[in-house]
């Protein structure tokens, strides 16, 4: 076990800042990402033919908008 207790700690791709509990990772880089630097947008699907909110963090999405 680690100082924190039983929740495991992790650390954000785009800011380092530190958490606790669950974390959350972007669709596209598969990164761990604080709340701060996640965005849900809307992406197509291929498989489905349906817009999904799918969590993206902020240097994926710029990189989706500067092409």
């Amino acid at each position: 076990m680690n100082e924190e207790g039983s929740r495991p700690l992790w650390i954000c791709h785009v800011c380092d800042a530190k958490g606790s509990g669950e974390s959350t990772a972007c669709s596209v880089c598969y990164k761990t990402t604080c709340a701060a630097h996640l965005r849900h947008l809307t992406i197509f699907n291929p498989q489905s033919r349906l817009y999904e909110l799918t969590p993206v963090c902020m240097e994926c999405a710029v990189r989706e908008t500067l092409g």
